[in-house]
């Protein structure tokens, strides 16, 4: 097994901004974010995936009584490109900063986490 090496990945973690309903937060999120993000150029160029997850609080609160640690956040997103640069390229853009970035600090808290990461498929059925 090795790791790809055609791709690579950043994945991010958000939380709600306080004061936002998890309503708007998710409405924001799923259609509003990705109407913006992919209309500009640099992602078009640059990105082969985006994928989103939406924090299930239900299921979250039954891993947290079960014992486990529960990741605090409310939203994470896969960008998915052939190279770092080519990500690097989209988050550090006036583009992105101007219209995403000013976008989503409505909804979501500073200090989001971020990941880069070769990555390897284990199972994919």
């Amino acid at each position: 097994m090795s790791l790809r090496t055609d791709r690579v990945r950043i994945t991010g973690s958000f939380k709600r901004k306080e004061g936002v309903s998890k309503e708007d937060f998710d409405n924001f999120w799923l259609n509003e974010h990705p109407k913006l993000f992919n209309s500009l150029d640099v992602v078009k160029k640059n990105i082969l995936k985006y994928e989103q997850a939406h924090a299930n609080e239900v299921v979250s609160k039954a891993l947290a009584d079960s014992g486990l640690n529960v990741a605090p956040f409310d939203a994470m997103a896969i960008f998915e490109a052939s190279t770092f640069e080519a990500l690097m390229e989209v988050f550090k853009s006036d583009e992105y900063r101007k219209t995403v970035g000013a976008e989503s600090i409505k909804y979501f808290e500073r200090g989001g986490q971020m990941f880069a990461a070769n990555f390897a498929t284990i199972t994919d059925n």
